[in-house]
């Protein structure tokens, strides 16, 4: 049975208890599935049709919600794109992924063209005349496109098969499970890892809140403490700053929070230890990509054992270090991450909608995702950077996540970044970009000095006062070389 066919039949058992709520209204299953069918049929109205890739771009999380459903109810394909993105980047993606059409809840100003309709929430309400879904539903069709960060170069797009996101979901049962299964979140459905939480909980008959995605750590803590949340999913910038803000206590801040997931990017170790002491003790770190799918996690005693790691891999999954001609390494070199694990994406297209093939990133049952990094005795991996952010400096290799551990030590550091730019005698040159309020370039330079060798020394130090993040915490140290660029 394909995932779409499974969650509706669960909107339908779960019935007229209470599925979706925000900060203007709620819905339960019933009322969803109802409007699931009118905005399926106003779908094709609008022309969809079985094998189509649908953009989805509103403001409303439950319209998102309600919308992908539609999608699968006409055997489409969702594409969520974050709200807030440029004209030009949708256009961008409507071009080269062959989007059959954008519902956006604004037109974004500029002039570029692409296939696109202002999201009518009338249409919820009622369906066009004459037009009804498409059935049966096609399992054949992908469950969803899943764009890449592009943080790193061209985005690629990944096919979702919607056998895979089953098996995605149904490894999170164990830990919803057991629970209250009230989950609150202010992060976007446009982060496929938010879209496998949300279905999660709705597919076993939980209540999902959509916070709204400007707020303060104290707002937040608050919003889960009134909600009686149960379950989260934050990125690890949001976590730090609720443990700055929480501070060292004798108890949990929110004790009915059964679990604390931090998604989007890697966590500092002190941070993942306070998170799990202080704030609640369902911390947990899960390290995935959108090729395999949840690699490993860490939770429980195993953050305070092994707090710099990545955890352990989750059922199914299994972790090889692999050198450059793809030979397997001996535990505790360092190489890239490669996981065989029952949910990698059906495919992987580059723009122009090119099929990427690949036999050395990625096979039919295992990926290369792009990380080095290493195993130790105990089978935990460590993950030491990203192959794509790896300074190559005069034939010497630099890990910036190496680089960033250390000069975060300083104790006037409150954030930093290391990046690589081009230089013509090194190949690249080493920059470090330094939130700091009170230290000075001199004291860091000093610092540099006395803990850094000189081939991996940062030529560049810049004091800025905040460092660029995606929406789903990632670092983007792009922007951080292009201002390099406009020195």
């Amino acid at each position: 049975m394909s995932f779409g066919r499974q969650i509706l039949e669960a909107f339908a058992a779960h019935g007229d208890k209470v599925a979706m709520v925000n900060d203007r209204s709620q819905i339960t299953y019933a009322q969803a599935l109802t409007q699931v069918g009118h905005l399926a049929a106003n779908f094709n109205a609008s022309g969809i049709r079985p094998g189509d890739r649908v953009g989805l771009a509103m403001v409303d999380n439950i319209d998102v919600v309600l919308s992908i459903l539609a999608c699968w109810k006409n055997s489409a394909t969702p594409v969520v794109i974050d709200f807030r993105t440029p004209r030009s980047q949708r256009a961008r993606q409507a071009r080269d992924f062959g989007l059959k059409m954008v519902f956006e809840s604004r037109a974004m100003p500029g002039d570029e063209i692409y296939p696109n309709a202002l999201f009518d929430t009338g249409w919820k309400s009622a369906s066009a005349p004459g037009f009804e879904a498409s059935a049966p539903m096609d399992d054949a069709n992908p469950a969803f496109l899943i764009f890449s960060s592009g943080t790193t170069g061209d985005p690629k797009a990944y096919t979702q098969s919607h056998e895979a996101l089953a098996r995605r979901i149904a490894a999170r049962r164990s830990v919803v499970e057991g629970t209250a299964k009230r989950f609150l979140t202010p992060m976007a459905l446009s982060y496929s890892a938010m879209r496998h939480q949300t279905f999660g909980y709705l597919l076993y008959g939980g209540v999902v809140r959509f916070f709204p995605p400007l707020f303060t750590p104290s707002e937040l803590i608050e919003a889960l403490l009134s909600f009686q949340a149960s379950g989260t999913a934050l990125a690890p910038s949001v976590i730090a700053r609720m443990v700055k803000e929480t501070g060292e206590r004798a108890t949990h801040l929110l004790p009915k929070l059964s679990v604390l997931y931090s998604i989007g990017g890697p966590a500092r170790g002190e941070d993942k230890i306070a998170a799990w002491r202080y704030i609640s003790p369902g911390y947990r770190i899960s390290y995935s990509s959108s090729l395999t799918g949840i690699i490993s996690s860490l939770s429980g005693s195993d953050i305070l054992a092994k707090p710099e790691s990545a955890g352990r891999p989750v059922a199914g999954v299994q972790i090889e270090i692999v050198g450059p001609d793809g030979h397997v390494l001996q535990q505790g070199d360092r190489g890239l991450i490669k996981a065989r694990t029952p949910t990698m994406a059906s495919a992987v297209l580059m723009p122009g909608n090119r099929l990427f093939v690949d036999p050395q990133i990625m096979g039919s049952d295992w990926g290369i995702p792009g990380d080095i990094g290493f195993l130790d005795a105990d089978g935990f991996v460590t993950i030491v950077d990203r192959e794509a952010d790896m300074i190559v400096r005069g034939g010497v290799s630099v890990a910036p996540q190496e680089l960033e551990k250390l000069i975060r030590a300083h104790s006037k550091v409150q954030d930093v970044a290391v990046a690589g730019f081009a230089d013509e005698t090194m190949g690249q040159e080493i920059a470090v970009f330094i939130v700091s309020e009170q230290g000075t370039i001199e004291e860091f330079q000093a610092f540099l000095r006395a803990n850094i060798a000189p081939d991996r020394r940062p030529r560049e130090i810049r004091i800025v006062p905040s460092l660029p993040y995606s929406s789903n915490g990632k670092l983007l140290r792009r922007q951080l070389i292009e201002t390099l660029a406009r020195k």
